[in-house]
């Protein structure tokens, strides 16, 4: 009888206990579904947090490890530096994978002393060569805009796209009555950080150009205060773009987003900035909803124009609006787009990027791959 393999011990090390970013859910959708037969998680997380009750329930371990330090807080740094060199000793840690910016040095040099390797894993574009980028081994990339844009260009990239919990979305419940919205009213959606660079605005000035007075526009998403956030909108803002139009409505951060998705016929993912995946795309397909976006960033990636959605230049508002008004008026093209788009989320995003990156972490532990 072959003897049982043993288990890879990877530490986990990242920046939010599930109470942000969407770096944080792809993570935790991640470990979710990962083969524990093969690997076994450590995490530490920079604080408590709501993600600590359902790593309790799926018994993946996990350390309340605080802040991350710098070589300039001398004494936390090199508290830091201890605990992490005794904790990756103990466990016997065959990999350190950091999944977001801002690396943490300490714990990064104690992977370094030991000889372990690290993986970090590039949510966002890559422009700064810092010393725990320069330590890595490899690098794991949300998509292949990413990696082609991303600093060193020397580093391996590995693409591995954002992965969507298809359970969570298929139990997404509608909230059209609780908003008091009419049956045969089509719902245009808005989901996402209310910022200029998510291209909110553009949203709205789309809205207003619609003159058909049975759509409803949902926004959902947090509003923040612009001086203290800059970029943000405040709900005051939010409202004056709006004008006093009846069918705009904003609905505040949705914890449940899925409703939202369920709740409409289209989403618009308006983005300005260059998307490094495009999260919302995902899940809006996941929920069988055509999307229309802008061709930016990695969004090409995962809409494939003209069968799962639309895209558009973006800052168009009247770009955004002759789409939304071609889709408003054939239910048909809206059906066969959405289920489109949810056969191609499920194949390409779904079980696919577990399994990949779960094969990543594997061959770096093991040595096999650069």
């Amino acid at each position: 009888m072959p003897a049982r393999q043993e288990k890879i011990k990877i530490c986990f090390v990242t920046g939010s206990a599930g109470d942000w970013g969407g770096a944080s859910r792809v993570l935790y959708t991640n470990l979710r579904h990962i083969d524990r037969s093969r690997i076994e998680p450590i995490l530490l997380l920079p604080r408590d947090g709501p993600i600590v009750a359902e790593l309790n329930r799926l018994g993946l371990r996990h350390h309340i490890w605080g802040s991350p330090t710098e070589p300039g807080q001398r004494l936390g740094f090199a508290r830091n530096l201890v605990r992490a060199i005794r904790l990756f000793r103990r466990e016997k840690v065959r990999l350190v994978h950091f999944n977001n910016r801002p690396w943490r040095s300490a714990e990064a040099l104690a992977a370094r002393l030991l000889g372990i390797p690290i993986l970090l894993h590039f949510h966002v574009v890559n422009e700064a060569i810092s010393p725990v980028v320069r330590w890595a081994r490899g690098v794991v990339v949300v998509s292949r805009f990413v990696g082609q844009a991303s600093v060193p260009a020397a580093l391996p990239k590995h693409v591995v796209h954002n992965p969507v919990d298809l359970q969570r979305f298929r139990l997404g419940r509608s909230i059209r009555e609780a908003q008091g919205i009419e049956a045969g009213r089509v719902v245009v959606s808005f989901v996402g950080q209310i910022r200029d660079i998510k291209g909110v605005q553009d949203f709205i000035a789309m809205a207003r150009l619609i003159k058909a007075p049975d759509l409803v526009f949902l926004i959902a998403g947090e509003c923040r205060d612009p001086k203290v956030f800059p970029g943000a909108y405040s709900e005051h803002d939010v409202q004056g773009m709006a004008g006093g139009d009846p069918r705009i409505r904003y609905l505040g951060y949705i914890t449940r987003v899925e409703d939202v998705y369920t709740s409409s016929d289209i989403v618009v993912v308006p983005s300005r900035w260059q998307e490094p995946l495009g999260l919302i795309a995902i899940e809006a397909g996941a929920c069988r909803k055509p999307v229309i976006a802008t061709r930016v960033g990695g969004l090409p990636e995962i809409i494939d124009d003209g069968r799962t959605g639309c895209l558009v230049a973006p800052e168009s508002p009247h770009e955004l609006a002759e789409a939304v008004e071609r889709l408003v008026a054939d239910p048909d093209a809206r059906h066969a787009m959405g289920e489109a788009a949810y056969l191609r989320i499920t194949q390409h995003f779904a079980e696919q990027p577990v399994a990949a990156f779960e094969e990543v972490l594997v061959r770096h532990a093991a040595g096999t791959l650069s």
